[in-house]
């Protein structure tokens, strides 16, 4: 009994956790199945659909208390977990690095890898973990998009969105 009380108290603190495939011991390439199964219970899951590049495709949205904290996007398939999206503040990297913290945190945490940028979105890459840190474009300046050069890019730009 003392060693299941561990393994749930391990999973549950665990689950804050965002690592290289997976937040809230949902892992990229599990099977969306298993996900829904598991996720049901705590939190109220809605498919949804989420506009990409003119298309649309099929989302789960996970909600706690009426707020969207992350989404779960099935592969072309629909069968497995392919890429997880997260907004809330409930999930932070063993850093401590969530939405919420600033490009100087991130900076300060981690070395930064490279930059991408999609849908009018700035992306940070960073080498220690394969996690996508989106900034907020709303306060980008327009002119910064000519030459697109991170050095340029302001410290206390907030992370909106994490990417696994």
């Amino acid at each position: 009994m003392k060693i299941l009380t561990i393994i749930t108290l391990f999973l549950f603190i665990n689950s804050g956790i965002i690592e290289n495939n997976c937040v809230d011991n949902v892992k990229i390439g599990m099977d969306i199945s298993d996900f829904l199964e598991s996720k049901r219970e705590i939190y109220k899951v809605k498919e949804e659909t989420i506009n990409l590049e003119g298309d649309d495709y099929a989302i789960f949205n996970v909600y706690e208390n009426s707020e969207l904290i992350y989404s779960v996007e099935p592969d072309e398939n629909g069968e497995k977990v392919w890429r997880i999206w997260l907004y809330g503040q409930k999930f932070k990297t063993e850093l401590g690095i969530g939405i919420g913290n600033t490009l100087a945190d991130l900076k300060n945490k981690y070395t930064i890898d490279d930059i991408s940028t999609a849908e009018g979105s700035v992306f940070i890459l960073v080498k220690e973990i394969e996690i996508g840190f989106e900034l907020d474009g709303s306060k980008i300046p327009r002119e910064w998009w000519n030459e697109m050069k991170l050095e340029e890019l302001k410290n206390d730009l907030p992370i909106s969105l994490i990417i696994i």
